[in-house]
This record gives structure tokens, sequence and C-alpha cells, in this order.
């Protein structure tokens, strides 16, 4: 019984550990189509008010967070950055 236990935990985790990095990578490119549609739309670079600026912080700190993610599978930064992701994302789309 625990052999199955310890099996299905070490799946389970595997199996989060793969989506994880699909969400980052979709998540990624959706704010990177966000981002390139406003520019096309208002021809400039969307850095015009205080919503796209918090946008492309996100945008820009999830890079920072990836490109180290990806060359070594660790980050010891993903602390910091992480929850600056989503704190900045959710402020930019709370209409505050």
């Amino acid at each position: 019984m625990a052999i199955q236990l310890l099996t299905l935990l070490v799946k389970e985790i595997i199996g989060l550990y793969d989506s994880l990095e699909k969400g980052m990578i979709s998540t990624f490119f959706c704010i990177t189509g966000l981002l390139i549609t406003r520019w096309i739309f208002s021809r400039h670079l969307p850095l015009s008010n205080l919503y796209e600026s918090l946008i492309f912080l996100s945008w820009s700190l999830s890079i920072l967070y990836m490109v180290p993610y990806f060359k070594k599978q660790k980050n010891p930064l993903s602390t910091i950055i992480v929850p600056s992701i989503i704190f900045t994302q959710g402020f930019a789309t709370s209409g505050l």
C-alpha cells in the first residue's frame, strides 16, 4: 500500500511539474500576444498608462523568471519574482 501511495505521489508531482512549465509558457505567450496587439492598435509601445506599464512590467518579470529557470531548472529569485508577477498582474487588471 505504501509503495502504491508513493508511486501515486511521485506521478502527481511530475505531472504538476510538467503542467507548471506548460502554464508558464502559455501565460508568457498570452501576455506577449496582448502586448503586441495593443502595440499594433495604438501604434506605439504600450507604456502610455499605468495598466499598460504594469502589464509590461509583469511580462518583463516573467522573462527574468523563465530564462534562468529553463537554463538550470532552478531560480533562486523565484520566491521574490513569482509573487511580484502575480500581484502586479492582479493590480493591473483590478482597475483600481
